[in-house]
């Protein structure tokens, strides 16, 4: 897989059907409990609402999706303190216009109570999340592609660190990381905060 053309760009509505399966395998376990009590099709069913929406969390202008001859085989997104009331107004929409009003509920309390032992990122930081490569497409250098994009739009902002949280039980991404020049900040409950100074 060595010398694969990798394009890295904004996602675009067009790049639901392959992308939000792998925004889902990013964290499946935590984003089926929080949006699908338990049933993935149904949250597959609303990470796609979500992404087409555009704005929120899960939208697609907040991602970017790497690709290799037209497929999308990776997806990263980043959360920094700009974003605002405009975001936050898109993520709840996201919600409230795909669950009922009693789910919308439910899933506002899973999401918060996910939520309550992350810290977001400072105004340094620009917060790196929902990284995934195609399992197919792994070793041929997509994650290190996306991470290298995400450093040059966090100097842009003039940033000075990138961070990302990883779930303990993930060892595969926290060796990537590690690979990558991330260190290892802090454990916060099933949590582990890595940084990666940016200099110059």
């Amino acid at each position: 897989m060595g010398g694969m053309d990798i394009k890295i760009r904004q996602g675009l509505v067009s790049d639901a059907s392959q992308a939000v399966p792998l925004l889902l395998s990013a964290a499946e376990d935590l984003l089926v409990s929080v949006f699908g009590n338990g049933d993935t099709r149904h949250t597959l069913d609303f990470l796609t609402h979500a992404w087409k929406g555009k704005y929120g969390q899960y939208g697609c202008n907040n991602h970017w999706v790497a690709v290799v001859d037209d497929v999308v085989v990776g997806v990263i997104t980043a959360w920094h303190t700009k974003l605002g009331p405009v975001f936050d107004r898109a993520s709840l929409d996201s919600i409230t216009t795909f669950y009922s009003l009693d789910d919308a509920m439910a899933v506002l309390m899973r999401n918060q109570a996910v939520a309550v032992g992350l810290t977001p990122p400072s105004a340094t930081e620009l917060m790196l999340g929902h990284v995934a490569v195609d399992s197919i497409a792994r070793r041929g250098g997509i994650g290190r592609a996306m991470i290298a994009h995400m450093r040059d739009y966090a100097i842009e902002l003039n940033k000075q660190a990138l961070v990302l949280d990883v779930q303990i039980s993930n060892i595969a991404a926290i060796r990537f990381y590690q690979n990558v020049n991330f260190k290892e900040q802090s454990v916060n409950g099933t949590f582990v905060r890595f940084v990666h100074a940016l200099s110059g």
